[in-house]
């Protein structure tokens, strides 16, 4: 008889770039993810960690910003999703033998990946299924930047492609020459934040202008875009003023310490849906806890990322046959690819769905309203 596929493994934040992020002539890379520092353990983790441990994995989830588009220069186009595939082909490969050994792998997009198509991804990986969040019974994940007003998909600004403010912090800060940056450390590099309480700018447009002036950028410079697209600075700050007509300075403030760790977010998703495994990324920072505040029989975890010096993943372990336990473990990814366990939570006899409950359906984001 064979064996029951209990385990589920969770990874985010990879941030494959291009050999050019890489390897840039005469500067710093502009990748978060450096092959030289990451590359062996990733693909040790993918050969030693699943594809030889898949007789018991049921899923493998790539919860978000797997491709980074992002960190680059505004005065030059950044390169498109082909070019980061055909500079990750190892990576790649591994990905089709983890579908090969039996496992089932899903896409979710994060921020940084938001504009790559299923079509395009599932060109680069044949079998593998984009989804908008993965499910399974009592349990619920996705990247975060949904809860992020600075990173989810915001059509309010820009109609055409969804491009949130923090694509743009990303590329001026880059230009800056900050290529490893938080939105956390924006009080302390914009000079000017307080003039959006004394002029009629807002403080988003203010954000904008400040990073502009930290890369030696005008009004009239411009930030290059794929497709030959370009938009300047002036036209930025136009189009980004009108977030200030949806949030306030407060929910500016409260949102960039919130999404540090989102667990608000996991509490809300739990209280309002029923779940009881909630699991991000998006933060970079790798956590799992049990019975946050108020909301009992839940557990929130953090899948960090594979991007600096520590790696981590999310494992669940849950059986289809009733009463058994949900298990959620936190793992770190050493270097040769095998997980040492960081730290591990249950919910005792939850199994598949035990419960009898009603099932409702997760939100899907929506762009902001006007107030």
């Amino acid at each position: 008889m064979a064996t029951e596929r209990t385990r589920r493994i969770f990874i985010s934040d990879i941030h494959l770039s291009s050999e050019q992020a890489y390897r840039p002539e005469n500067s710093q890379p502009l990748s978060w993810f450096l092959p030289e520092r990451d590359g062996d353990r990733l693909l040790n983790f993918l050969d030693k960690s699943i594809i030889q441990k898949s007789a018991d994995i049921k899923d493998v989830v790539l919860l978000g910003d797997i491709f980074n588009s992002w960190v680059w220069p505004a005065d030059q186009a950044p390169p498109g999703y082909d070019r980061i595939f055909e500079s990750n082909p190892l990576v790649l490969q591994k990905l089709l033998e983890i579908m090969a050994s039996g496992i089932n792998l899903f896409f979710v997009h994060g921020n940084h990946d938001f504009d790559l198509s299923s079509d395009k991804v599932q060109a680069a990986v044949p079998g593998i299924q984009p989804v908008t969040c993965y499910r399974s019974g009592l349990i619920f994940a996705e990247h975060g930047h949904q809860y992020d007003i600075y990173n989810k998909p915001d059509y309010f600004c820009d109609p055409a492609f969804g491009r949130p403010i923090g694509y743009f912090i990303t590329r001026l800060m880059t230009s800056a020459g900050q290529v490893q940056f938080n939105l956390l450390d924006l009080p302390g590099v914009i000079d000017d934040i307080l003039e959006a309480a004394l002029t009629s700018q807002t403080i988003f447009a203010s954000i904008i202008e400040a990073l502009a002036e930290r890369a030696g950028m005008t009004g009239d410079d411009v930030v290059l875009l794929p497709g030959d697209n370009r938009i300047s600075i002036n036209q930025l700050k136009d189009r980004y003023q009108k977030l200030g007509e949806v949030y306030n300075l407060s929910e500016l403030i409260s949102d960039l310490y919130e999404r540090r760790y989102l667990h608000g977010p996991a509490d809300r998703l739990c209280q309002q849906h029923d779940y009881h495994v909630v699991v991000f990324g998006h933060t970079h920072n790798a956590l799992i806890d049990k019975d946050f505040f108020l909301v009992k029989d839940r557990i929130y975890a953090n899948t960090g990322c594979f991007c600096k010096d520590n790696a981590y993943c999310v494992e669940i372990d849950k059986s289809m046959v009733s009463g058994q336990p949900i298990v959620v473990r936190l793992n770190k990814v050493k270097s040769n690819g095998e997980l040492e366990e960081v730290r591990t939570e249950r919910i005792d006899g939850a199994g598949s769905e035990s419960r009898n409950r009603k099932k409702k359906q997760a939100p899907k984001p929506k762009p902001p309203q006007r107030r």
